[in-house]
């Protein structure tokens, strides 16, 4: 990400609402059962923090990782308001590179970088779980998204076919088209 990628997101997040909401994604309250008590967990882009927050409540020691101070703030403020706690750290999701074997949970949602797949693989501890939600290509006809942003079909159970996969499911459902997958590496 750039300078412009910083600033395009922390005004998005200036707004005193939060953009998706307080609750987390639908995807991770539908499958929470396959969370256990703990551990250590990672937010990828985790903007306002909605998932960060709720991952935490199940026991996780939870780090979420975002480009924008605004979007971290929020997170932080989230915490606090639900008496949970969270670690936020900004990061260029371009630059540097995730610790190996390191967190028993990555969640990633509606975020797109295919160069950090090997690392999302690569940071997760043997047993541990991936949640990943985000648009495949059937959402450009609902949005102005350029390509590069979302999904080709199937793409997202490719990529981590080598984990074991829980759960899976693409969906295209006027205004939303996303792949939304849940996996455990062996």
């Amino acid at each position: 990400m750039s300078l412009k990628d910083n600033e395009r997101w922390n005004k998005k997040y200036a707004a005193e609402e939060h953009i998706t909401g307080k609750e987390p994604s639908n995807w991770l309250k539908e499958n929470a059962s396959l969370l256990n008590t703990g551990g250590k967990a990672l937010d990828v882009a985790g903007g306002e923090g909605r998932n960060s927050v709720f991952v935490a409540g199940k026991g996780y020691e939870v780090t979420c990782l975002d480009i924008s101070e605004n979007g971290l703030t929020k997170a932080a403020a989230l915490a606090d308001e639900k008496k949970t706690t969270i670690t936020t750290l900004r990061a260029d999701l371009d630059d540097g590179s995730l610790p190996e074997n390191e967190y028993d949970l990555v969640l990633c949602f509606n975020f797109l970088n295919r160069n950090l797949f090997s690392e999302i693989r690569a940071t997760l501890k043997s047993s541990g779980l991936l949640f990943y939600e985000t648009f495949t290509t059937d959402y450009l006809k609902y949005s102005n998204f350029k390509k590069e942003w979302v999904l080709e079909p199937n793409e997202l159970l490719r990529a981590f076919g080598d984990l074991r996969v829980l759960r899976y499911r693409e969906v295209d459902e006027n205004p939303n088209a996303f792949a939304s997958l849940v996996a455990q590496k062996l």
